[in-house]
This record gives structure tokens, sequence and C-alpha cells, in this order.
């Protein structure tokens, strides 16, 4: 429901696709993060079950939150892989005095890369992207 307001922000909400259900959002995104080279499987979450739930089904690891009707926030949790995690600190350059090579953390890569995977799934979808992606990084295997 627009509001009363809405001004020439109407004409793009009526552009909009269908009503796409959370579910199919949640299994879209888990089908993508998969294909992320480093991710072995979706996190359960460490606290509480992370999931988005439909009828007699559910997806672990992809939480959408609707804070309004209009903005969607997703959380993603996700299992990496020990080997590519090893690897890529074997890659990382050793400090020493003629070398001040800045490089970003591996996991932050890793965040970043399953961010823009979320954000492509969206896109590929249809969809407005979300407000905020924040992915949780539950365990390493």
């Amino acid at each position: 429901m627009l509001p009363l307001d809405a001004g020439s922000g109407a004409l793009e909400a009526q552009a909009a696709p269908e009503h796409v259900s959370d579910m199919a959002i949640a299994d879209a995104i888990v089908h993508d993060i998969r294909a992320v080279p480093g991710v072995v499987d979706m996190g359960q979450g460490l606290f509480a079950k992370a999931a988005t739930y439909g009828p007699k089904k559910h997806v672990v690891g992809v939480v959408l939150h609707h804070a309004t009707p209009d903005a969607l926030s997703v959380e993603v949790h996700v299992v990496l892989e020990e080997a590519v995690f090893i690897k890529a600190l074997s890659d990382v350059p050793r400090p020493d005095a003629s070398s001040r090579t800045e490089t970003t953390p591996m996991l932050l890569r890793m965040t970043d890369q399953i961010r823009a995977v979320v954000l492509q799934t969206f896109e590929r979808l249809g969809l407005p992207v979300p407000t905020l992606v924040d992915v949780a990084i539950d365990d390493i295997r």
C-alpha cells in the first residue's frame, strides 16, 4: 500500500513485479550462495534457528526481515570451507620493512562476495534490492 504522498514514486511501485513469496526469495538466495567458492553449507544460526518459514517448509540459513512494507533486510548464515580459509591465510603477504601492502582480510572479502550474490539474486528476480544484507559466518569446516 502506497502512502498518500507517494508522488512520482507511485509509478515505480506500480511497475514492480508480481509478489514473490519469501520462500521463493530464500530458496533463490540459498541456491546462489551455495555456488560461491568456499561456501560449504548454510548455517543454522548460533543462538536461534536462522530460517525463513513457510507452509510445511523452511529454508535454513536465510532470514528475511520486513521492517516496513517497503523495507526488506536479509540475514544470511553460512559455513565456510576450512581449506579455502587456510589457503587464503597462506597467500597473505608477510609484512616486512620493504613492503607495506594493504590487503583486505579474507573473511571480509568472503562476506562482501556473499553480499554481492544476494544483491544479484534480487536483481535477477526483478525485486528491489534489500535495505540491508547481513552475513554471518557460523562455522568453518
